[in-house]
């Protein structure tokens, strides 16, 4: 287990873990509503869909677990995503989603060099964001 400094820095690691767990869930929802809608307009995009939610399910799977391990419960919230049937929508929507995750695991990178497992888990976390914003954004060109 990594050893924190003190109880602030669990309550600070905790409540980024729930929002990135939340977030993750979200992504899971509206990446599979798009695979859905877009299945039988563009199959290659409706597979990308569906394996950016892949990853995504397996990054709730680390930040639940990382909240159990540091004292946690995990907390689900409700998650607000787009239901477009239109591809241009649904790949604007889908880049916003992870122009924002990246944001948020970049400034949580900074705030928490002093946990380099975490720093570790993020960083990977943070380079398949990267990796579906890519993909999204040379689909969306194609539009």
């Amino acid at each position: 287990m990594i050893k924190l400094k003190d109880e602030k820095d669990r309550e600070i690691i905790l409540k980024h873990l729930q929002i990135d767990m939340n977030e993750e869930f979200k992504a899971v929802l509206q990446y599979i509503c798009h695979r859905i809608s877009a299945k039988s307009i563009d199959n290659g995009l409706a597979e990308a869909f569906k394996s950016a939610s892949l990853d995504e399910m397996a990054h709730i799977l680390f930040f639940s677990d990382l909240i159990t391990k540091y004292g946690g419960t995990p907390e689900f919230s409700t998650w607000d995503i787009d239901k477009s049937n239109d591809i241009k929508v649904m790949l604007e929507k889908d880049i916003e989603l992870e122009q924002a995750a990246v944001k948020r695991y970049e400034k949580q990178i900074e705030d928490l060099q002093d946990y380099p497992e975490l720093v570790t888990i993020l960083t990977s976390v943070l380079n398949d964001e990267e990796d579906h914003e890519v993909v999204f954004l040379e689909y969306l060109k194609k539009q």
